[in-house]
């Protein structure tokens, strides 16, 4: 009698499960936030701007600069996790096709460039058969060091060392 009521319960759970249609949504963003990895300061950034430059043009032809992001990860309680988050207030959209240089408060510099980048379908985690096509960040060299980006393809995730410090005038 129990294995047939386990037969008839794997029955009932094969065939709910199975009625799920795949379900997809587009999003359109070049990305979500930016992670500032292993920060290593109490320091909260006041300002972040992010350049955007015409591809391979050696940070000479800027197109748009913006510095209107959120900042987050300098609560208290998000203090364990080590990381600023530079999330724009007005998302980016599309592939990304050029080259980016981040100035955090005047004084750290990022300059971002050979950005590999896809649309792609990723599994969403909010159920089973539910996906989303996006732009997927692959990999990117920033200051001179390649960075795999497979882990975070949604973000932008740096560690904090790669940047370079900027001297005062």
């Amino acid at each position: 009698m129990d294995t047939l009521r386990f037969y008839s319960l794997l029955f009932v759970i094969f065939f709910t499960t199975s009625c799920y249609r795949n379900e997809y949504e587009k999003y359109d963003e070049s990305f979500f936030s930016i992670y500032l990895k292993q920060w290593n300061s109490p320091i909260c950034p006041k300002k972040m701007l992010f350049e955007k430059y015409v591809k391979n043009s050696n940070f000479k032809k800027l197109i748009e600069r913006n510095s209107d992001f959120e900042i987050k990860g300098c609560e208290k309680t998000e203090s364990q996790f080590n990381q600023r988050i530079f999330s724009p207030v007005v998302s980016y959209t599309g592939q990304i096709n050029y080259d980016i240089r981040l100035i955090i408060d005047d004084s750290l510099e990022f300059k971002i460039t050979n950005i590999q980048n896809k649309l792609d379908t990723i599994p969403e985690r909010t159920g089973p058969k539910k996906w989303v096509i996006m732009n997927c960040i692959n990999s990117l060299i920033v200051n001179n060091y390649e960075l795999d980006n497979k882990k975070t393809p949604l973000n932008i995730k740096i560690p904090t060392k790669l940047g370079k410090v900027i001297k005062k005038k």
